[in-house]
This record gives C-alpha cells, structure tokens and sequence, in this order.
C-alpha cells in the first residue's frame, strides 16, 4: 500500500511539474506595439528640499557641539581626578 502511494504521488508530482506549466503557456499574437513603453524622464528639482539645506547642517554644528562637550567634561572631570605619583 505504501508502494501505491509513493507511485500515485510521485506521478502526479511529475505531472504537476512537467506536463501542467506546457498547457498554461499561451502563445501571444504577434503585434506591432512595444512591450514597454518609456517616457521622457522627469527633470531633476532645481534646488536642494529644505530639510537638506536646513536641518543636516543643523544637525551637524550640534552633533560638533556635543562631541566638544563631552571632551571637555572628560578632560575636567575625569582626568583632572587623578594624578600621576612620580615616587622614584
């Protein structure tokens, strides 16, 4: 019984895949229209939006401004701490 199954299946397996994608191919009537059409391309905005000339170049001066910051509270409060013991 089990033999009969696999058979059964692996003839329908083999029909689904080989015989079935055959059939369900069509064969379009030729025609002298293009597949694809391309238009003219859109031409490229003149200017930069405003979030590119205004906010990156904010972003940026803070970004700078915060990294500063954070150097200088090191330097004060961390390494300013501790010192060196020159004990010879």
């Amino acid at each position: 019984m089990t033999r009969a199954r696999t058979l059964i299946l692996l003839l329908l397996l083999s029909f689904a895949l080989g015989v079935l994608p055959a059939t369900a191919q069509e064969d379009p009537a030729p025609s002298n229209e293009p597949a694809v059409v391309v238009g003219e391309e859109p031409a490229p905005p003149a200017e930069d939006a405003w979030t590119f000339r205004f906010l990156v170049p904010t972003l940026l001066v803070i970004t700078g401004i915060a990294i500063a910051g954070v150097i200088l509270g090191y330097g004060v409060r961390v390494k300013g701490r501790y010192r060196v013991s020159q004990e010879t």
